[in-house]
């Protein structure tokens, strides 16, 4: 048998061995093992990601701690994309939920609202004491 580890123990490995790193990063709500097991949830469902070039990976997922948002395509999202080789580099990309999140938790900001207005929509938008209406 043989003792070679398998693509995906090595990269669940090296998301572990990066827990100093996290932690770190991470704002005191969300516990390091939660991101972690995240993390792994994130990069092991998706073959492009386990293959990605380590360096972005890992870069992604400081990103992704470093704004306290999870990677579980609510908040955040790890996404793959091919470079003109042929091979896979790692994305960070917020998500509205957790831009609006990381705004909630900033403290900067009383309210926050927000209303769809499609193109060519004939609309009024004002404020006044009872708030903002569209």
């Amino acid at each position: 048998m043989s003792k070679k580890l398998s693509v995906v123990d090595e990269q669940r490995g090296s998301l572990t061995n990066m827990q100093p790193q996290y932690k770190a990063s991470l704002p005191k709500h969300i516990s390091v093992e939660k991101f972690i097991r995240t993390l792994q949830t994130a990069v092991l469902s998706n073959k492009d990601l386990i293959n990605a070039n380590r360096t972005t990976l890992f870069s992604a997922c400081m990103k992704s701690a470093q704004d306290g948002l999870l990677p579980d395509n609510q908040e955040a999202a790890i996404i793959p994309f091919k470079d003109k080789n042929g091979n896979y580099n790692a994305q960070y990309m917020p998500m509205v939920a957790g831009i609006l999140k990381k705004v909630r938790n900033s403290g900067e900001l009383a309210s926050l609202t927000s209303e769809i207005v499609y193109a060519k929509d004939d609309f009024k938008y004002w404020v006044d004491e009872d708030g903002a209406h569209l």
